[in-house]
């Protein structure tokens, strides 16, 4: 027997041992469909005035739109922050929110909440921050008048990169990115949830505004089951000096260092 006649024998072994053992296998499972992702729209508007040297007054304007979910809202609020340290903020705020649903009864909630911000840069210019707050969430359900009441602990890590040189790095006609993760633990169900990461870009259109388009990840407890991939959000953000005569660099601090996300 040639050499070749052996290697033909067991390549046509291999073939119909293959074939067998394929034969055997189970049938493959079929694959989960893909989990239902709701699409949620957000723009802000976000002034901001400095009242003393370390206190500043801000506001809070925003729209809410999640067609996947039938709902929109409109947010109104105001706060202050101060500035204990050059590092360091406590703040305070109250935020109502208007919700408007199609299935459902709309909502009205009153949401104060309070907090410390701890932050810092490096010598490339990257910014940071560590923002810790409390809020009571109270709902009223508009068709009954029942009220609900629901606390939470919110805990913001955050990191600012300027796109440019570090010469240029925080100065009017130059972008940023940044990257941020916050869970939040709520009362109710004795959970975290929502956990959310974000992302996004940003650009300093001058000293007095800030155009920031942002994206979040959110995670939820849909179940109670643990945390699943749930929610896309895209925000647009407008952060603007509304106080006059401020040199151009102490307004354009102000607006960086008084971020807000809700």
């Amino acid at each position: 027997m040639t050499h070749r006649t052996l290697l033909r024998i067991v390549g046509a072994l291999l073939t119909v041992m293959t074939a067998t053992a394929r034969a055997q296998e189970p049938p493959s499972a079929t694959p989960p469909p893909p989990a239902d992702i709701a699409n949620e729209y957000r723009i802000t508007g976000y002034p901001n005035y400095p009242l003393t040297e370390k206190l500043t007054g801000f506001g809070y304007v925003g729209y809410v739109s999640k067609p996947d979910a039938a709902y929109s809202s409109i947010y109104l609020g105001t706060g202050t922050f101060y500035r204990a340290h050059k590092n360091i903020q406590l703040w305070l705020g109250l935020i109502g929110v208007w919700t408007d649903q199609t299935d459902k009864s709309n909502l009205l909630e009153m949401r104060p909440f309070g907090g410390v911000k701890f932050m810092g840069g490096n010598a490339k210019k990257w910014r940071y921050y560590n923002w810790t707050r409390y809020e009571l969430r109270l709902t009223e359900t508009r068709d009954t008048g029942d009220w609900s009441t629901v606390h939470r602990i919110r805990n913001q890590s955050r990191i600012d990169v300027p796109l440019t040189s570090l010469e240029k790095a925080w100065t009017p006609k130059t972008f940023y990115a940044w990257t941020d993760v916050e869970p939040i633990w709520r009362s109710d169900t004795d959970n975290l949830d929502p956990l959310r990461w974000r992302t996004g870009l940003g650009y300093i259109a001058s000293p007095r505004l800030l155009i920031e388009f942002q994206y979040y990840a959110q995670y939820t407890q849909p179940t109670g089951g643990g945390l699943k991939y749930t929610d896309n959000i895209f925000r647009l953000n407008f952060k603007v000096m509304t106080k006059r005569g401020l040199l151009p660099q102490k307004a354009l601090r102000s607006l960086l260092d008084g971020s807000i996300d809700d």
